[in-house]
C-alpha cells in the first residue's frame, strides 16, 4: 500500500469528521436529519470511502445514529439524565486514568497543556460566532494529553472511542445558550497544570472532578 496516499486518505477523513461535526452543532443539519453519504460526497468531492469512515467516527461520538437499511441520521439532543450519566462515566474513567500516569508527567507535557489551554483562553475572550466549537475541539486535546499520560494506547483508544471527550460537544447542542464561564474552565484547567506540575496527587482530582461536574446540565 502507499503510505503516503493512507496518510492523506486518514488527513481527508479528519476534516470530515470536522466540518460534519461542525454543521451538526451549528444547526446547519438538524437532529433526526437523513445524512445521505452520496450527498456529501459530492458536495465535498471526495469519494464515499472517506465520508463513510468520517460517518462511522460521528458515531462513536453520539452525534449521528444509524438504521438498518436507512443509513445515518443526525442523533438526537441528550436528556439531562443521559448527559448526567455521561458526566458520571467520564469522571470515574478519566479520574482512574489519569491517576495511573499522573507521576508520568513531563516538562514537555507540561508545556503542551499550557500551549493548549492558552489558545483556549484567546477563543474564549473572542465573539467569535462558533467560539464553543473551536473552544471543545481544544479542551479533547487537552484532556487527551492528560489521559495519554497513563501510556497506554488501548486506553487512550477507549477513551475516544467512548467519546468521553466529545461530550462538551454534546452540551453545545443540548443548550440553546453557552452552559457555564469558559474563562472559569480555562482558570480550573490551569488550576489542574499547577496542580500537576508540583506533584500534587490530592489538589489535581479535587480540581479535576469539579471541573468535569462543572457542566451538569440541571432537570
Amino acid at each position: 500500500m502507499n503510505k503516503t496516499k493512507k496518510i492523506e486518505e486518514l488527513s481527508l477523513v479528519d476534516r470530515l469528521v470536522g466540518l460534519l461535526r461542525d454543521a451538526i452543532i451549528n444547526g446547519e443539519i438538524e437532529p433526526g436529519a437523513h445524512i445521505g453519504i452520496k450527498n456529501i460526497s459530492d458536495a465535498y468531492g471526495v469519494s464515499m470511502i472517506p465520508v463513510r469512515e468520517a460517518l462511522a467516527r460521528l458515531l462513536a461520538s453520539r452525534l449521528v445514529r444509524v438504521e438498518n437499511n436507512r443509513g445515518y441520521f443526525v442523533a438526537d439532543r441528550p436528556t439531562p439524565d443521559k448527559f448526567r450519566q455521561f458526566i458520571e462515566a467520564r469522571e470515574l474513567f478519566e479520574c482512574s486514568v489519569i491517576g495511573m500516569g499522573f507521576d508520568n508527567a513531563t516538562p514537555a507535557d507540561i508545556k503542551k497543556l499550557r500551549g493548549l489551554n492558552e489558545k483556549m483562553g484567546k477563543v474564549a475572550a473572542s465573539q467569535r460566532k462558533d467560539r464553543m466549537v473551536k473552544w471543545s475541539a481544544l479542551n479533547v486535546e487537552f484532556h487527551q494529553v492528560l489521559v495519554g499520560l497513563a501510556h497506554n494506547s488501548y486506553l487512550s483508544n477507549q477513551y475516544a472511542d467512548l467519546s468521553f471527550g466529545n461530550m462538551h460537544f454534546q452540551l453545545v447542542r443540548s443548550l440553546p445558550k453557552e452552559f457555564t464561564s469558559l474563562e472559569q474552565l480555562v482558570g480550573e484547567h490551569d488550576q489542574m497544570i499547577e496542580a500537576l506540575e508540583a506533584g500534587d496527587r490530592d489538589r489535581f482530582f479535587v480540581v479535576l472532578s469539579a471541573h468535569i461536574r462543572n457542566i451538569m446540565i440541571e432537570e
